[in-house]
């Protein structure tokens, strides 16, 4: 054997972690499918998926909403009359009957206001809430979404019929001093047991509503009715 034959180093098996960057084994560059690799300008074989999915149109979806708490409480000024005359035994005004006007009369302060501030207070302190309860602005629609009406689909979807949940109870609160303590202290759909008054306008208007079962039971305990479902 000659001297050169000797100074080759031994074979060795090939490391397949020592491949340059930038560089592949032929095998890591045909597809694993068996199908040949698609050239620039080339449309995608008949039946190909993009990630998996189907392309667009290739499937109908048929969907619901529907309603996840067994009972949920709204809270609104409107119909409940004149706070002054039912909290504070004040002369009626029959204007009050206008939410607007109503709203006007309780920003422009007074006396009057006062005291309904105070009788607001010791009513929140019985009520004992502690923490934060989310609240979401009513709409007039929302009954027929929540009592999982068909939003898309076919019309006679018998399966979803047989299986679908019962509707909530809807219940409206009537008394004034937990209405006006809820609206008054709700700020950005959160209601914090600490939250001060505001007895204006951008919060006596709002129309609100929960499913917290604390709140539900508090409209249960002052008053409250049950509203007809829209079908």
């Amino acid at each position: 054997m000659s001297q050169q034959q000797n100074n080759q180093p031994p074979n060795r098996p090939q490391n397949p972690f020592s491949r340059p960057f930038g560089t592949a084994s032929a095998n890591s560059a045909r597809p694993s499918s068996g199908q040949p690799p698609a050239t620039p300008g080339s449309s995608p074989p008949s039946g190909s998926r993009l990630g998996g999915l189907p392309r667009f149109g290739g499937t109908k979806a048929n969907w619901r909403i529907v309603p996840l708490a067994g009972v949920v409480v709204r809270f609104d000024l409107d119909g409940l009359g004149d706070p002054f005359y039912h909290l504070l035994g004040k002369p009626l005004h029959t204007d009050y009957a206008d939410q607007e006007v109503l709203i006007q009369a309780i920003e422009a302060g007074g006396p009057d206001v006062n005291e309904l501030e105070s009788v607001l207070d010791r009513a929140w302190q019985t009520y004992e809430l502690h923490g934060a309860v989310l609240l979401y602005p009513w709409r007039t629609d929302l009954p027929q979404v929540m009592v999982g009406q068909m939003v898309q689909g076919d019309e006679d979807d018998e399966d979803y019929e047989d299986e679908k949940p019962p509707a909530p109870t809807f219940l409206r609160s009537l008394d004034l001093r937990l209405v006006l303590n809820v609206l008054a202290r709700t700020r950005a759909n959160i209601l914090l047991s600490r939250a001060p008054l505001g007895l204006e306008k951008q919060y006596l208007a709002q129309s609100l509503f929960t499913d917290d079962p604390r709140l539900v039971t508090l409209a249960r305990a002052t008053g409250c009715i049950e509203e007809a479902l829209v079908k």
